[in-house]
């Protein structure tokens, strides 16, 4: 019978689990970054081409998104000087 308690293997699998998770063992196209791993040199980090199409999706979606939030900005600026300036004007809330 093994002397292993419960919590000691439960760490021990841990361990095993964060070690393989490390080295990148189990998944398929991944290269570990370990000295002696086989594959290929890591991907650049450079960005990516104008011309791709995620990086259009990007500045396609940032335009809006950026719009949205001075449109935000704006309103919320025109409330509270409204709010300030001229009491009574909006109604309560609550």
């Amino acid at each position: 019978m093994m002397s292993v308690t419960t919590s000691g293997d439960s760490e021990r699998r841990l361990a095993e689990a964060m070690r393989a998770q490390a080295s990148g063992a189990g998944r398929p196209g991944f290269v570990g970054r370990n000295p002696g791993s086989i594959g290929g040199a890591p991907a650049s980090t450079a960005l990516p081409e104008p011309s791709s199409g995620l990086w259009s999706a990007l500045l396609s979606s940032r335009l809006p998104l950026l719009l949205a939030l001075l449109g935000g900005i704006v309103l919320g600026v025109a409330l509270a000087l409204l709010s300030l300036l001229a009491p009574g004007v909006l109604p309560t809330l609550g």
